[in-house]
């Protein structure tokens, strides 16, 4: 088990002023690609030892706001900071100070031929302060494989890696990017476990993910895009309040002139009739802010009713957000007229000028 640490940011790691608590602000984010606007006017801030998500469908602009974030293209206008420190990607001195970020991309590649060990040791070597790497292969459960080279893990196996990659370094922030896809729940709370350890000794962690269950269990706060714009913000219970609509309660019943009396109960604007399935008891359900008395009130005139109650989640939030949802279940500021943003990936490989297209 590696050793949990408070940390204290000295100046040449970019530290913040004394007493400052956002590790990350983001301001008026936009990154180009030539014409094509990938995030739009995006802004957001993080605190020490948050964990902030960033959620949107494909090509909402999490990996352009990533990239933009770890210093891998330079904005077309607003600002990042890290730290109190300003990046200025492709600007001599303009880079991020050794050891103040430590990224997880998408899609990378690990060196085929390296073990395990060898592997993270070469990446603990880049940084000022990094963890102990047994421990950190231990936590992550990839004791068994640590003198196994890259090319022999299994895909899981490799994700997991590649997360201890961004872990090893000890930074202030990690930026992960979908750092969970492809492990098994078993791996995932091992990940989580690892993840937790490192924000409970002040590590700030911003990542993106399309885990909708994950995101509201694990983040302190979330942001969500879409086209290239930020929607909302909050905690996951400020987002799921703010854009539902209460519970559903889905009763199937055979009882005759059940449905008719509910709707007299609780309006026709609240009681909906479900397009038959081929068989079975018909189905309606019932949206309500209450829903323990139309459960009760189902129970008392039909017993044999099969009745159901669904909460609203995080995930029937990012589809109103995002314009997904039912028709009549939209929310403030369904619009948006931006162009698909991560259609076209950052590169890897240092900062690109504004409008230089991706290469």
């Amino acid at each position: 088990m590696f050793s949990i640490q408070e940390r204290s940011e000295s100046p040449d790691t970019g530290a913040a002023e004394s007493g400052d608590p956002q590790v990350l602000a983001v301001r008026e984010l936009t990154v180009r690609y030539g014409d094509f606007t990938a995030v739009n006017n995006v802004g957001f801030t993080v605190g020490r030892g948050e964990i902030f998500g960033l959620l949107g469908r494909n090509g909402a602009g999490k990996t352009s706001t990533i990239a933009a974030v770890a210093g891998l293209l330079r904005p077309a206008a607003g600002h990042v900071r890290v730290l109190g420190r300003q990046l200025e990607p492709g600007r001599r001195g303009g880079a991020w100070p050794g050891g103040a970020l430590s990224l997880q991309p998408q899609k990378t590649s690990l060196f085929p031929r390296l073990q395990v060990a060898e592997t993270l040791r070469m990446w603990a070597s880049l940084y000022p302060d990094p963890r102990p790497v047994p421990a950190l292969i231990d936590e992550l459960g990839l004791t068994d494989k640590a003198r196994t080279r890259a090319a022999r893990l299994s895909g899981g196996q490799q994700q997991r890696l590649l997360l201890a990659t961004a872990l090893v370094g000890n930074t202030p922030l990690v930026v992960l990017d979908e750092p969970t896809t492809g492990l098994d729940p078993h791996a995932s709370r091992d990940a989580w476990a690892v993840i937790n350890k490192a924000r409970a000794g002040g590590t700030t962690f911003l990542l993106s993910t399309h885990a909708m269950a994950e995101a509201e269990e694990r983040c302190d706060r979330l942001a969500i895009l879409h086209e290239g714009r930020l929607r909302t913000s909050g905690t996951p219970a400020q987002i799921v309040r703010d854009l539902t609509r209460g519970s559903t309660v889905t009763v199937r019943s055979s009882q005759e002139g059940l449905l008719r009396a509910a709707r007299a109960e609780f309006g026709t604007d609240a009681v909906r009739a479900e397009p038959g399935d081929g068989g079975g008891a018909p189905r309606f359900t019932v949206a309500t802010t209450r829903p323990e008395r139309a459960v009760a009130w189902c129970e008392e005139r039909a017993p044999e009713a099969d009745v159901r109650v669904h909460r609203p989640t995080l995930e029937d939030a990012f589809l109103t957000a995002t314009g997904t949802a039912p028709a009549d279940s939209t929310a403030p500021g369904a619009s948006g007229t931006a162009p698909a943003a991560d259609s076209v990936p950052a590169a890897a490989g240092g900062a690109r000028p504004e409008g230089g297209g991706p290469r």
